[in-house]
């Protein structure tokens, strides 16, 4: 396969599953568009970079989640030059801004935002709706882990929540 079918063929599969880099990134910034486009393509590229290592073990969707949240949660800034760019489309970039004029969505990344690396990792696949096996899978857990983990985080924002009122 040619370079060019690899790169158009990566944009397909990449299309059909930016939603969850998307989500990673709204997760994982302060949700400016310059930071979450930043970390977008930190993302992207090291799709790119490890995309031989996909080996059909787990879902397209699970291996993207656990690229896109090893990125985020190590804050890999690296400017390398990269064999390929790609660009938040005008659809993502107004879902960005219709995300920041909801105020629910924003009280809930704002209650979010106070958790630690970790915690954030496991509610981002929880309120995507992942099944706990799935999210086990992502990141490396147990499933009972999973549950007890995404329950104490639960008390946690309706504690802070409630703290805030």
């Amino acid at each position: 396969m040619s370079l060019q079918e690899e790169q158009e063929q990566f944009i397909k599969t990449l299309r059909l599953h930016d939603g969850v880099v998307y989500k990673i990134c709204m997760m994982f910034t302060d949700r400016q568009p310059d930071n979450v486009r930043d970390l977008y393509q930190d993302i992207v590229c090291n799709l790119w970079e490890n995309r031989g290592k996909f080996r059909g073990e787990c879902s397209e969707a699970t291996w993207f989640y656990r690229v896109g949240l090893s990125v985020a949660v190590t804050q890999v800034r690296k400017r390398r030059r990269r064999p390929l760019s790609i660009e938040l489309t005008r659809e993502m970039e107004e879902t960005i801004a219709e995300e920041s004029s909801n105020g629910q969505i924003n009280e809930l990344y704002r209650l979010i935002d106070r958790l630690n690396r970790s915690d954030k990792a496991l509610i981002l696949l929880y309120v995507d709706k992942l099944s706990l096996s799935d999210i086990a899978g992502i990141m490396g857990l147990t499933v009972a882990a999973v549950g007890k983990r995404i329950q104490r985080i639960k008390e946690k924002l309706q504690t802070l929540n409630q703290e805030e009122q």
